[in-house]
């Protein structure tokens, strides 16, 4: 890795690997991502969905996180306006879609290095996961 140089600030905060984890490290965030891309309607997913499924995450953190990933361009916020209360739905976006063989390849990572093989995706990617009913 890298060379014998000093990191600055800046440098770091440049760094690739830190825009990462600034992004998704918040608490959440990835398990956001990962019921957004378990969704199985094309519109996303609705907030309540969204809740029913990660009910242990408080209202007001999961809209912290998904206004978060809004800002950034992982997620849209689409509103359905034609119904009456309108419909909210959360999508991914190409960049939010991009993250999924990373989620893959953290799961892997994951099962190797002590996850719960009983548990959960038994090494066959989040599209099969069993504990999280993928």
């Amino acid at each position: 890795m890298g060379s014998n140089s000093v990191r600055t600030r800046e440098s770091a905060e440049n760094c690739p690997v830190f825009l990462v984890t600034k992004i998704l490290g918040k608490r959440w965030a990835i398990l956001i991502l990962q019921e957004l891309l378990a969704s199985k309607n094309p519109k996303g997913a609705q907030f309540g969905e969204l809740y029913r499924k990660i009910s242990w995450v408080s209202p007001k953190i999961l809209t912290q996180r998904l206004r978060e990933l809004e800002k950034e361009g992982i997620v849209e916020r689409i509103v359905d306006a034609s119904i009456i209360p309108a419909h909210v739905h959360y999508e991914l976006t190409e960049k939010g879609l991009d993250f999924a063989p990373i989620l893959d390849r953290m799961q892997e990572w994951g099962i190797q290095h002590g996850g719960n093989k009983t548990m959960g995706c038994l090494g066959h990617g989040i599209a099969s996961c069993s504990e999280c009913t993928y």
